[in-house]
C-alpha cells in the first residue's frame, strides 16, 4: 500500500516536501513510456524507503570558513 512506502521513507529521516520532490524527479528519469506512473511512483517509494541516507544527511552543512562575507 502506497501509505506504508510513504510512512518508510519518512521514517528514513526525509521530509515530507524532500519525499515528494525525490519521487518527482525520479519517477522523471525513470518512467518507461507506455507503463503505468502509479507504477513508477510506487517503485520511488519503495527505493526511498528501502535505502539508508548518508550519515551527513541529504543537505550537509557547510562549513563556516568556507562562506564568503556578506560585506
Amino acid at each position: 500500500m502506497r501509505s506504508d512506502q510513504i510512512h518508510r521513507a519518512l521514517a528514513r529521516g526525509i521530509n515530507r516536501f524532500e519525499v515528494c520532490r525525490l519521487v518527482s524527479m525520479g519517477v522523471k528519469v525513470t518512467h518507461k513510456t507506455g507503463s503505468r506512473f502509479e507504477d513508477s511512483i510506487n517503485d520511488m517509494l519503495q527505493y526511498l524507503g528501502a535505502h539508508e541516507t548518508p550519515k551527513a544527511g541529504l543537505h550537509p552543512a557547510v562549513e563556516p570558513e568556507r562562506l564568503k562575507p556578506l560585506a
